[in-house]
């Protein structure tokens, strides 16, 4: 038996592309931003949580029994918003 309590804090993002939005929107495009925030992650971790000995990436289907969740609106740009 191992001494203390494993603790672990998630974070998660959503990022919303309007319906009415005529892009196409590549998923290698969304690979490259998904590297990049991760990468930014991992490299703030280490001073914002400086505890912390690992950082897992995870991608997963969840069924969520008890969610808590925000939504924060953009600034519009001409990326974001339908013509």
């Amino acid at each position: 038996m191992t001494d203390g309590t494993p603790r672990v804090l998630r974070v998660s993002f959503e990022f919303h592309v309007d319906r009415e939005l005529k892009k196409n929107i590549q998923w290698g495009r969304i690979e490259r931003a998904l590297e990049a925030i991760t990468h930014r992650v991992i490299g703030m971790a280490e001073t914002v949580f400086p505890w912390a000995w690992k950082v897992t990436v995870r991608k997963q289907w969840v069924y969520n029994w008890a969610d808590d969740t925000e939504s924060h609106i953009l600034p519009s740009t001409s990326d974001n918003t339908p013509a």
